[in-house]
């Protein structure tokens, strides 16, 4: 798979968040400085959360983006929309539930538009294994089967700290 990458763009009070190639536990960081810049916005609109060019996503980066969505509705009421083209992709997020924190949208973006790439933001293991916590944490809260299927992990990382 290839190197993930992390594009954003603004148009108006919309963000658009798009994830290109693969998208690990390692941009985590990253991603979590771009949504603390999100936070202090005083108008959001929409968010849109592009990954049709995204091969693949894991469970850590999922958790993180459950949590924006969370976070987006408390603060902004806005549920972000996810355009995911990746027949495998959207099933992923539907399983784990994202429909009822986000609009899943299957078409791709239509309207042109100028990314800026985010910089990779290095953190300690320590760090990164409290954010794998945290996502899964914020996964297990979104449905039972989410619970179940996470709940060995985040023992086990609880235990090894």
């Amino acid at each position: 798979m290839n190197s993930g990458r992390i594009l954003v763009a603004n148009i108006g009070n919309v963000p658009i968040l798009k994830f290109v190639g693969d998208v690990r536990v390692l941009m985590g960081a990253t991603l979590e400085n771009y949504f603390s810049t999100l936070y202090r916005k005083p108008i959001l609109d929409r968010m849109i959360v592009d990954l049709s060019d995204t091969q693949g996503i894991d469970s850590t980066a999922l958790g993180l983006l459950a949590k924006m969505s969370i976070q987006l509705r408390n603060r902004f009421n806005v549920s972000p929309t996810i355009i995911s083209t990746n027949p495998d992709i959207t099933r992923t997020l539907k399983s784990m539930s994202f429909d009822l924190i986000s609009d899943i949208v299957e078409e791709p973006l239509t309207r042109k538009t100028d990314y800026d790439e985010l910089s990779q933001v290095d953190e300690t293991e320590d760090t990164v294994r409290q954010k794998v916590i945290e996502a899964h944490q914020t996964l297990m809260t979104l449905s039972e089967d989410n619970k179940v299927e996470f709940q060995d992990l985040v023992t086990a990382l609880k235990a090894n700290r």
